[in-house]
């Protein structure tokens, strides 16, 4: 894998998360808290690196800032309901 792709894999993990997160709380809703707290966790630091790995490897662009800011509110929009 490319490293100038890494921000941009980080960005779409967040984006499967935060379905695989809903599949969690729906299929087992008694005694997955645990598990969604801490693929929020991971969640939470992908959005984090994600920022910061782009500026390193100088590849931050406004359509990354786009897509970063965009599957942010669906994570947490889409975790809103859970």
């Amino acid at each position: 894998m490319n490293l100038r792709n890494l921000p941009t894999s980080l960005i779409y993990s967040r984006l499967f998360l935060g379905i695989l997160i809903g599949l969690i709380a729906i299929i087992n809703p008694v005694s997955s808290g645990l598990i969604i707290a801490i693929l929020m966790f991971v969640g939470i630091l992908t959005d984090i690196f994600d920022g910061i790995i782009a500026r390193k490897l100088g590849v931050s662009s406004e359509q990354l800032r786009v897509l970063d800011s965009s599957v942010d509110l669906f994570f947490i929009w889409f975790l809103s309901f859970f």
